[in-house]
């Protein structure tokens, strides 16, 4: 009897989730870019405020990086093992945001016993090392294609820099201060930008596996939070602050923790839900057929 052959596509490897970072990974992310965006936001706008602020940022931030560390150690399947990560500084993004979060920790401290530019200039520096290398970190796990998009690191690095920026902007309100108008206006600006790069990151149209992975930061509740509770409200609150002077720190204040909150919602779904590993598929399968 004569056999014939059939080509066909083939799904070896369906998508699955990612099980090698979970809940303090998110934390790792979310603290330290928190506390670099933080010390970032301070040192940028040092001469428009007031010393206290920079002075808050120069331990508050180094906390909550070496926080997010403490956090993804526990996840570590050989915690002991650690300081080998330290060895490999020439090919491991991991280990750069290691290095460049111990050496941002060390520098913001020095600005307590050397105050002066240039311990908080080599401070900012390590501060945005420090977020650039986690962004790198999703950017080169080429089996997750939702992180690894040429976007990443600079998503990464709005991203903490949105979240420092709220952060500042509610430790001046509840320090008592009354943000100026220009103030209101750079986070208008800010709220702008950085929805921008939010959207054009989940709208990245890399490939059909990365399109698919992304949905979850495009559709549903948790989509929706980040986009109107990160760069919409913070937006249109700051706006009636700066139309209504009254008003200008319960609405700084507001804009401030939404755009804290809806940062670590979106490190939550990057990682837990858009974590979806690439599926292995044959685009044509033979299969010998031979009737019976």
């Amino acid at each position: 009897m004569r056999s014939f052959d059939t080509w066909t596509p083939a799904t070896l490897i369906p998508v699955r989730p990612q099980r090698l970072w979970g809940a303090p990974a998110v934390a790792n992310f979310a603290a330290g870019a928190l506390g670099a965006g933080f010390y970032l936001a301070a040192a940028v706008t040092a001469h428009f405020r007031p010393a206290p602020a920079l002075t808050l940022a120069s331990w508050l931030g180094p906390a909550l990086v070496l926080a997010g560390f403490l956090a993804v150690a526990t996840e570590a399947g050989r915690p002991l093992r650690g300081p080998r990560v330290l060895a490999r500084l020439s090919t491991s993004w991991m280990s750069r945001e290691l290095w460049a979060g111990g050496a941002f920790a060390v520098l913001a401290a020095a600005e307590f016993v050397v105050p002066g530019p240039g311990p908080r200039l080599l401070a900012t520096l390590a501060a945005a090392g420090l977020v650039l290398a986690q962004g790198f970190m999703l950017r080169r796990a080429r089996g997750v294609p939702a992180w690894n998009t040429p976007v990443m690191p600079l998503v990464s690095l709005v991203s903490a820099v949105v979240a420092g920026t709220g952060l500042l902007t509610l430790a001046d309100v509840l320090a008592g201060g009354t943000p100026s108008g220009a103030r209101l206006f750079a986070v208008i600006a800010l709220a702008l930008g950085a929805g921008i790069v939010w959207l054009g990151y989940v709208t990245w149209y890399g490939d059909e596996a990365s399109l698919s992975a992304t949905r979850a930061l495009r559709e549903g509740g948790g989509a929706i939070a980040v986009v109107a509770g990160g760069y919409v409200f913070p937006l249109l609150v700051a706006a009636v602050g700066l139309i209504i002077p009254e008003a200008a720190r319960i609405a700084a204040a507001l804009a401030g923790t939404l755009m804290m909150a809806a940062q670590v919602q979106a490190k939550a779904l990057v990682i837990l839900q858009a974590g979806l590993l690439r599926p292995i598929t044959v685009p044509h399968l033979r299969l010998d057929r031979r009737p019976s």
